[in-house]
């Protein structure tokens, strides 16, 4: 009787195995206080939530975040470029729920070209304070059915805890969108998402760093993330000065943008 009640406990095991191997409070919290929420400032004065970022590295100023191309704006295509965001003021609040929440300016140091699948834009926010970060892995060291960890917030309800898994983590054929955005390459994820998700990090549970990035939806039911090494490739490329989609908005005098 003992021998077949074991079986069975070690049946229920096998059986749920992301459930229980899930629990990581101290990676949750961790994750958690680097994830902040995107903002967007009008002519008003009103904020509007946009998208989530996570930092994930220290500067001489402050903190680097990332995010979604598609928060900023649309591509150029005509000119083949990113969406500057020149003329948006941007602020990242880390959504405190202990009291009045802080909005942090931050600035655009480069956005991705959307139409190569490149959705990523990174901030930066100066400040002396000492926050938390999550950093850059590799999705290579990952596998299909690998748990995903993704703290994030759909329609601006706060930040929310959410598990996953990759479902692919090669998506080897064209697949565009309505913007006309190829996602070959992207990762394919098992996870709940939202609008307001977009550019939030994919953590992975085992390595406890970031290996993608959520950008979207196909039909609906297959969540998109942008693998975290293009990421890394067009960060090089733009600190090399190769990236010929993105160019730092130098103003007129008036303010304006020089073409």
């Amino acid at each position: 009787m003992k021998r077949a009640f074991l079986s069975v406990i070690l049946a229920i095991f096998l059986l749920f195995p992301t459930a229980i191997s899930a629990e990581n409070p101290a990676l949750v919290q961790s994750v958690r206080k680097a994830v902040g929420l995107l903002y967007s400032q009008d002519e008003s004065g009103s904020l509007k939530m946009r998208c989530t970022a996570t930092a994930f590295e220290k500067t001489g100023k402050g903190y680097k975040f990332v995010s979604a191309a598609h928060c900023i704006g649309d591509d150029d295509t005509n000119k083949e470029r990113s969406a500057s965001g020149i003329d948006i003021p941007f602020y990242i609040t880390f959504d405190e729920t202990d009291g009045a929440k802080r909005y942090h300016q931050a600035k655009v140091i480069w956005v991705g070209y959307q139409h190569r699948g490149e959705d990523f834009a990174v901030f930066e926010v100066a400040t002396k304070e000492t926050w938390a970060t999550v950093p850059l892995g590799d999705e290579k060291e990952e596998t299909e059915g690998a748990q995903i960890l993704n703290v994030a917030s759909p329609l601006g309800l706060g930040k929310q805890v959410f598990y996953g898994t990759i479902t692919s983590l090669n998506l080897d054929r064209p697949i565009v969108d309505g913007r006309g955005i190829n996602w070959k390459g992207a990762l394919l994820l098992n996870i709940s998402a939202g609008p307001g998700s977009s550019g939030s990090a994919l953590v992975s549970v085992e390595h406890q760093n970031i290996i993608g990035f959520l950008v979207g939806t196909i039909g609906g039911e297959n969540i998109v993330g942008i693998p975290v090494n293009r990421f890394k490739a067009v960060d090089k490329a733009v600190k090399d000065d190769k990236y010929s989609y993105w160019k730092p908005v130098n103003l007129n005098p008036d303010g304006t943008p020089q073409e």
